[in-house]
């Protein structure tokens, strides 16, 4: 009995656990509930704003006469700011010093800390410089017009700004007006009087001129000084004075200055063996070079460097430049001491690097070339630690080469062998195949590739109509606008026209033909000159691309005008 007791107290006690435990859970979920009920959230506040600020009012009134005042009052319909106002702001003409700006609310003045010119339409353009607070909607090209006089001048001009190398819109350029009896370094020293910016389509217009000449320049003025700073520029110019009274549209093509100075930017010698010359414009005149144990020297490519190789030297490296007009360059470069020479030579840092002009595919039109980053004596190159290995199939083999080398001085070397299409080669040079006296060496090396075959590259047929009897380079681009292939054609008075240009082996795309009228037979595209007059040699670019099919040959014309 008291056994049953026990059980009866023992239930008693754990049913009123359980219950409290219930009553606990409730009040917990009562509790998050309340909370998650309770929570605050944001309030959405309708849409958007994406109104830009709207003027008003303004005092002096807009394109207001007979202007006098030294401050503008302008009032918007909500908060404004003023944003990168320092660029977006153009006044014309130009002042000699920027209006100052000061933003109160919905206010903004503009003060003048200079007398203005007389009988003069002024125009005060904010380009994207107005925005309101809340969202920084733009309030687009927003003008203030006014005159010092009793009438608003009413004319203009127009145009557009092309690059003169492929005739592509040049946006962002300034274009300047100066007085038409100024001389032509006004544009170095001073201010233009009217300015604006081409659009992203390279058109411009400068509205609420007088009825006057001036001298029209484009600049890509990178420093924002409204100055042209010479050949760190593009430039481009009208042959003629523009008159505001003629609505004709200038066309502008603007080009890169070659800097009439020549001088020597650098000199240095990033490695042993090898020092670099750097020319601020090409040089087209260099009679000679001198240096002491120079073995050999290259021009690049557009002759603005040179690259001198040297031997046995240390410390410093004189070297003499001589040009056709009897003048010259003597300079010393600084090169290694022979203490720290043998010390990198010991730690192998100073060696024969080689560089393929092949990846892991071999044009099989090509033969493979290596580049050394020094020159070597010919007879220091060891056929014997180079193995060519063809794969075909499951059969692997040993085949023959040569090594097509100079009687002297290489600084790159041609290997000849039968190479089959569509196959895989194993090169393999070994450490010391290519070793001078004082123990540089390359490191061993093994390329792998595949040759093509024909059949993996398009052939193009060209058939050009020359618009005059003149000298022309012929320019194959590609997608990317770089050079494929440049062909100089001569036309005699007695020759015709016509020309067939052919082209082989080239990768499947599209392609783009440029004619460069060579009016002075250097074989380059000289750009323009301003003080000389003289605007860069004409262009044709041809717009439609040359589709290009592999194992296709395709013929195309072109009337080149």
């Amino acid at each position: 009995m008291l056994h049953l007791i026990y059980i009866y107290s023992h239930f008693q006690k754990i049913t009123f656990f359980v219950l409290k435990l219930q009553k606990l859970l409730i009040y917990i979920c009562l509790i998050l509930l309340g909370t998650r009920c309770a929570q605050i959230t944001p309030l959405t506040g309708g849409k958007k704003d994406t109104i830009p600020p709207k003027p008003l009012g303004f005092k002096p009134s807009n394109a207001s006469l007979n202007f006098n005042s030294k401050e503008i009052e302008i009032s918007f319909d909500e908060y404004i700011s003023l944003k990168d106002i320092a660029n977006q702001f153009i006044i014309t003409p130009q002042t000699k010093e920027t209006p100052e700006f000061s933003v109160t609310g919905k206010i903004l003045k503009i003060t003048f800390n200079e007398d203005l010119i007389a009988n003069t339409t002024y125009k005060l353009a904010f380009g994207n410089a107005i925005v309101d607070i809340n969202e920084a909607n733009v309030l687009q090209n927003f003008e203030y017009i006014f005159s010092t006089g009793a009438s608003i001048d009413s004319l203009s001009v127009s145009g557009s700004v092309k690059n003169a190398l492929n005739h592509k819109p040049s946006d962002q350029v300034l274009i300047a007006l100066y007085d038409a009896l100024g001389n032509d370094s006004v544009i170095y020293k001073e201010k233009p009087l009217y300015i604006t910016k081409t659009n992203s389509l390279g058109n411009f217009k400068i509205n609420y001129l007088p009825n006057q000449f001036f001298k029209i320049v484009a600049i890509k003025d990178q420093n924002k000084n409204l100055l042209y700073d010479g050949s760190e520029e593009q430039i481009a110019f009208s042959d003629n004075l523009v008159n505001t009274n003629d609505s004709s549209q200038i066309d502008l093509l603007m080009f890169k200055e070659v800097p009439f100075k020549s001088f020597i930017k650098k000199s240095y010698s990033p490695e042993y063996g090898k020092a670099y010359v750097i020319f601020n414009k090409p040089q087209f005149n260099i009679r000679s070079v001198n240096s002491e144990s120079l073995i050999h020297y290259q021009y690049s490519m557009n002759k603005d460097s040179l690259t001198l190789y040297y031997k046995d030297q240390f410390d410093t490296l004189k070297t003499i430049i001589s040009y056709g007009d009897l003048k010259a360059d003597t300079i010393s470069i600084k090169i290694l001491s022979q203490q720290l020479f043998e010390k990198e030579l010991k730690n192998k840092n100073i060696k024969y690097d080689l560089r393929a002009n092949f990846g892991t595919t071999l044009p099989i039109f090509l033969k493979p070339r290596f580049t050394l980053n020094v020159p070597i004596e010919s007879s220091k190159i060891s056929d014997s630690k180079f193995t060519l290995i063809e794969k075909m199939d499951s059969s692997i083999k040993k085949i023959p080469f040569s090594i097509l080398k100079n009687a002297n001085w290489v600084t790159e070397f041609n290997l000849e062998a039968n190479f089959k299409p569509e196959t895989n080669y194993t090169m393999i040079i070994e450490r010391g195949a290519i070793s001078n006296n004082s123990g540089r060496m390359n490191d061993s090396v093994s390329y792998q590739f595949k040759t093509t075959s024909e059949e993996d590259y398009a052939q193009l047929k060209l058939k050009i109509f020359l618009p005059k009897k003149e000298n022309y380079i012929v320019i194959l681009l590609n997608e990317k606008e770089d050079v494929v292939n440049e062909t100089l054609i001569e036309c005699s008075l007695a020759s015709t026209s016509e020309r067939i240009v052919e082209y082989k082996n080239l990768l499947a795309g599209k392609y783009f033909i440029r004619v460069v009228e060579d009016a002075n037979k250097n074989g380059l595209f000289d750009a323009g000159e301003y003080f000389k007059k003289r605007q860069p040699e004409t262009i044709y670019n041809n717009l439609f691309p040359i589709k290009l099919l592999a194992g296709w040959e395709i013929e195309n014309e072109w009337i080149v005008k």
